[in-house]
């Protein structure tokens, strides 16, 4: 019988994980991986080809972690605030993880129209767009509008170029929404 595994995948991923959520991923190197986890080298590159392939599943926990985060997040504002405001919020406390998400990488992923045809995606479309009479494709056209300036915000915010209080981030947000609104008719 092979000996047991003593590091195992999950274990490298949750540990590069902590490691680019502390440093970000450009600081995670496998020999740094390797020091943390008390291995060698070797089983980060059986779990993974190489460090692409980490930083790839890197990023889609991180998606998942904000995902799970926007639709979680309840507040007593208008159902559009509180994604916008969870996404706002882990761009600032969680930078190196926003940093990953946010870069423009192509990791494979989904666009707009893909992701809305997700459980999560249509939670998030409906927490945005509301309970309306809005068709589907207004209701698609107000999301982007809508998530193209929630990102650029959360960007802006993360990478220290505006700093507002949250009342301003929430009257910004609402001016936002509310002309988005009137442009949609």
């Amino acid at each position: 019988m092979p000996p047991k595994e003593k590091v195992s995948k999950a274990k490298v991923s949750s540990t590069a994980f902590e490691m680019t959520r502390e440093y970000g991923f450009a600081s995670v190197t496998a020999r740094k991986l390797a020091e943390r986890l008390g291995c060698s080298t070797q089983p980060i590159f059986r779990a993974y080809e190489n460090m692409d392939e980490l930083r790839a599943e890197l990023f889609y926990m991180s998606v998942e972690d904000l995902i799970g985060r926007m639709i979680a997040r309840k507040g007593k504002t208008p159902s559009y605030m509180a994604p916008a405001m969870e996404y706002i919020e882990f761009a600032k406390s969680e930078k190196n993880l926003f940093e990953l998400i946010a870069s423009v990488d192509d990791f494979g992923t989904r666009t707009i129209d893909e992701f809305l045809k997700t459980d999560e995606g249509s939670q998030i479309l409906t927490k945005i767009t509301g309970q309306t009479d809005m068709t589907y494709a207004k209701k698609k056209e107000l999301f982007t509008m809508f998530w193209m300036f929630v990102h650029g915000m959360a960007a802006l915010i993360s990478g220290n170029r505006v700093e507002f209080t949250d009342r301003e981030i929430r009257a910004y947000i609402t001016k936002a929404y509310e002309g988005f609104i009137n442009q949609i008719g």
